[in-house]
């Protein structure tokens, strides 16, 4: 029987690319056929996400349902053998480490380990330790299907041409859940909200500084009232309202972010893979400062590559 790595797909499309991303590698890493699993996490009835990964060029296929653990019979089985692995020489499951504040880091003796045929591998795995060595063959996976309608887009010109600066807002954080959303989740999510524009109002001054001429353009995932928020002027703010499908939309969204050539990042998977898959080779990167903001920390050591520059 073919040994085989599934990877456990989860949470958003930022979340999914890096999942895959990781899981490619390890298969590599581990000489194993890669699999992803699109359908567990997302056939849960709390489940608010969308499996997004189908629009790219993938060379990889989803795994059969009958390597999955379906129902509940599955999901104890799952539970059981996650639980007796522990003890086990040849593990079932490669599982993201994590201390005791459920803050994740790179761990490269994940892959000294010895394996099952078949392994599961889950966890966010939001470093690019985990895949840099094969960031090539990851970046021709990660081109979106719809290549040859989104060089028609009305912004990307502008992008090309332009000293080009990608700016990012990310708007209720907090408050997108399954279930009832909380005073509390509000409030985090206006202050997250505070926090990104102080961010944005620093780089702003920082390209002008740096850049002859720069030209700020803007995504998020609700541009409600933000002209009002930020009071910026000259920024353009991407809005592809056109394109009816909300994961298409999102595709494009990515490939626009893609073709800029200065980032002002935030921390955000569908920004940093944005900023990642980037063409331009000499573009400035900046991130936050690591204690910009109040009530939120990014739960994974390595999540920032060290070339992008700290503000």
């Amino acid at each position: 029987m073919a040994e085989k790595l599934i990877i456990r797909l989860s949470n958003n499309i930022g979340n999914q690319m890096f999942m895959y991303a990781a899981g490619y590698a390890a298969s590599k890493k581990l000489n194993k056929n890669f699999y992803y699993d699109k359908i567990s996490s997302y056939n849960s009835y709390k489940n608010i996400y969308k499996f997004g990964l189908e629009k790219f060029n993938l060379n990889e296929k989803p795994v059969e349902n009958k390597y999955l653990f379906n129902g509940l019979s599955g999901y104890l089985k799952r539970k059981l053998l996650k639980k007796i692995d522990i003890f086990k020489t040849n593990k079932f499951f490669l599982l993201e480490k994590r201390n005791f504040d459920k803050t994740t880091f790179y761990d490269k003796n994940l892959f000294d380990k010895t394996y099952a045929n078949t392994v599961y591998m889950e966890g966010y795995f939001e470093s690019e330790k985990y895949f840099i060595d094969y960031k090539d063959e990851i970046r021709r996976q990660f081109t979106p299907k719809q290549y040859n309608d989104f060089i028609n887009n009305k912004y990307l010109s502008k992008i090309k041409k332009t000293e080009s600066v990608s700016l990012c807002i990310r708007q209720n954080r907090f408050s997108e859940k399954y279930g009832k959303v909380s005073l509390y989740d509000k409030e985090k999510s206006n202050r997250f909200l505070s926090d990104q524009i102080n961010y944005i109002h620093n780089a702003i001054s920082y390209f002008k500084k740096k850049l002859n001429k720069p030209v700020f353009f803007l995504w998020s995932n609700s541009l409600k009232d933000l002209d009002k928020k930020l009071n910026i002027k000259d920024i353009i703010f991407i809005n592809n309202e056109y394109i009816k499908d909300d994961l298409d939309r999102v595709h494009c969204d990515l490939f626009l972010m893609t073709n800029c050539k200065h980032f002002a990042v935030i921390p955000s998977a569908f920004n940093w893979w944005g900023c990642w898959l980037s063409n331009y080779k000499d573009g400035i990167v900046l991130r936050p400062n690591n204690k910009h903001f109040t009530n939120f920390d990014i739960k994974n050591k390595d999540y920032w590559p060290l070339k992008w520059k700290e503000i």
